[in-house]
């Protein structure tokens, strides 16, 4: 997974079909665990890009995407949310539109 820096890096991938991202914190202890099966899970996507963002040095994004809780994971297509998973993480959900995205 890519680590993005700032907001405009964030904006810069917006633009690819499908991108997965999942804001996290360094204090949070979920965050490491859920961001290594997240990891894990892309394994077996590899055209989906997935990228990280530190939701305190980027508050930007924290605020534009409404992030209240951590870990978040958003699913973009062209920038536009299709799906957000936070604090309890339904893997098997993620999974199911990558296949259903993929299948078109």
């Amino acid at each position: 997974m890519i680590k993005l820096e700032n907001y405009q890096e964030f904006l810069d991938v917006c633009t690819q079909p499908l991108i997965v991202v999942i804001g996290k914190t360094q204090m949070c202890t979920v965050c490491k665990p859920i961001a290594h099966r997240l990891e894990q899970l892309m394994i077996l996507y590899p055209t989906i890009p997935a990228y990280i963002i530190d939701v305190e040095k980027v508050e930007q994004f924290r605020g534009q995407h409404l992030i209240f809780s951590v870990p978040t994971i958003i699913v973009l297509e062209f920038g536009k949310e299709i799906l957000r998973e936070s604090r309890f993480v339904d893997f098997e959900k993620i999974k199911r539109l990558f296949d259903i995205y993929l299948d078109r």
